[in-house]
């Protein structure tokens, strides 16, 4: 994905601007790090992605997170 962010960036910015229990929405959400992110740290997450390869991916990775 061309805009890729490390998970511990995104960990730090999820712990850092949402609470537990509240929803991260990510609108480009590529390969689901926020995602991750999200829900590593006890939040909801909705991931937004119009391409499909990156969308499938991204559903692959947090749903195996979830699990």
């Amino acid at each position: 994905h061309p805009a890729q962010k490390p998970l511990s960036v995104m960990e730090w910015l999820v712990v850092a601007l949402t609470d537990p229990g509240e929803l991260v929405a990510d609108p480009f959400c590529g390969s689901g790090t926020t995602g991750v992110a999200a829900l590593k740290h006890g939040r909801a997450f909705h991931g937004i992605e119009i391409e499909d390869e990156y969308a499938e991916s991204a559903r692959r990775r947090v749903a195996a997170y979830a699990a």
